[in-house]
């Protein structure tokens, strides 16, 4: 670590004796208040608070700031030709730029272990290794947030990522409460595991894919070429461990489908959305995608496809699933285990819903792209169709909004219409924006 030069150079601006004694004062004496109005055990609860506002949080917020200072200094584009590695620069931002974090981290973990009485030793070094490896999960989350808005933000004034990093945050937050309210086991695929290693495992895992993606992330700054299986595998993940969850090993085969189908169209759909808004649309991608399928040059038609494609084509293999286990039995009233022909409709909106993203793209103003996108869909979804069914127009308000799960068919016969509106209006901004004035001739 210490011969990577982007975290040699992070250290340097980061850590000098002054902000250590300031950093390590700060936190020695909030324990030390602690320890003394407070019994042991109450000492180490206010070590793992020190740690989460310290490390986690305020780690977090520098990690995103060493992007977005190098924005605002006009000092990213020489970084990003500079002749460093996206892995080194990852690294070297993610731990370099948190050192004083991790410092204050250090000292309150160590209190920790020693003010902790009744767990185990091993108990409380899980309790250790579960922390540094959620700090680490939030410092990349950050990290991942900042890359995205080098695109949003030039001049990295704007904190719309910061906001989003911090809605995922809450987000894991909220998905990982429910383990620690539930009882001490928690059952995955019908096997019983115990709660805490089931959530430690977890945030694990989870760290390292989403450290992972900012590598790749980081690969796409630096003008790294890759091909999209890490984004399949990420999301075949998500599909696996969130099924796990509801599936039994004694239902029938079918219902257990019809879940992983449900469960995988899902994340597919939540991930076009994530990959079309927040990466980078570069007007040029469908060109060079059609000149590398005209010359037959896969490599390079693959590594330049966006991430939103990718997850839609898998989308179709959970769409397919669906409505072929539509024919088979229901062994439950619960929607989301037969779903059914009702995929079709989804697959078709949130295709509609990205080609309008690039409907807004290619407009003369480049400005508030997504925000136009939303207030767009807002009014689509729930807007328009409320004010006509509330004139008493049920079924004109279908025009609009489908009854999805009553009538399918139907409901893809509409869509579909709607998709090829959406897409003719696409299509005329595309070659008037982006396509050579030889082809609008």
């Amino acid at each position: 670590m210490m011969l990577n030069p982007e975290f040699r150079r992070n250290v340097w601006l980061e850590w000098s004796i002054h902000r250590m004694a300031l950093v390590g004062g700060a936190t020695g004496g909030i324990l030390t208040v602690a320890g003394v109005f407070t019994t042991s055990n109450i000492v180490a609860n206010v070590a793992l608070i020190v740690f989460l506002f310290a490390t986690v949080l305020w780690g977090a917020h520098r990690v995103g700031d060493t992007i977005l200072d190098e924005l605002r200094e006009r000092t990213w584009d020489a970084q990003r030709m500079s002749a460093i590695d996206p892995w080194t620069m990852l690294w070297g931002k993610l731990f370099g730029a948190t050192v004083m974090p991790w410092f204050a981290g250090l000292i309150a973990l160590v209190v920790y272990y020693f003010e902790r009485h009744g767990p185990s030793v091993a108990d409380r070094l899980h309790m250790i290794s579960f922390c540094v490896a959620g700090a680490i999960l939030v410092h990349a989350l950050s990290l991942m947030g900042a890359l995205v808005g080098t695109h949003l933000d030039k001049l990295g004034k704007s904190t719309l990522t910061s906001w989003a990093s911090v809605g995922a945050m809450a987000l894991l937050a909220a998905y990982f409460s429910k383990y620690i309210r539930a009882d001490d086991t928690i059952v995955w695929y019908g096997i019983v595991y115990d709660r805490f290693d089931f959530l430690t495992i977890s945030v694990f895992v989870l760290g390292a894919w989403i450290t992972f993606g900012a590598y790749r992330l980081m690969c796409s700054e630096l003008a790294v070429a890759t091909l999209p299986w890490a984004w399949i595998g990420f999301q075949i993940f998500l599909v696996i461990y969130l099924s796990g969850r509801y599936l039994s090993p004694s239902w029938p085969i079918a219902r257990s489908l019809s879940v992983v189908s449900a469960a995988g169209l899902a994340t597919c759909v939540c991930s076009s959305y994530v990959a079309a808004f927040a990466l980078y649309r570069d007007p040029l991608a469908f060109r060079r995608l059609r000149t590398y399928f005209a010359s037959g040059n896969w490599l390079r038609f693959f590594e330049n496809l966006p991430l939103s494609i990718v997850s839609m084509s898998l989308a179709v293999l959970f769409v397919i699933s669906s409505s072929g286990l539509h024919f088979a039995p229901d062994y439950s009233e619960h929607w989301l285990q037969h779903i059914g022909l009702s995929a079709i409709v989804i697959w078709l909106l949130t295709l509609r819903d990205i080609l309008i993203l690039y409907w807004f793209t290619y407009s003369e103003s480049k400005r508030r792209v997504e925000t136009s996108t939303i207030i767009c869909l807002a009014m689509l979804y729930w807007v328009l169709p409320s004010i006509i069914k509330s004139t008493g127009l049920v079924k004109t308000s279908w025009l609009l909004r489908p009854p999805i799960l009553e009538r399918p068919l139907l409901s893809a016969a509409i869509v579909a219409a709607q998709l090829v509106i959406v897409g003719a209006l696409c299509a005329k901004r595309y070659r008037q924006r982006i396509a050579p004035i030889a082809m609008i001739n």
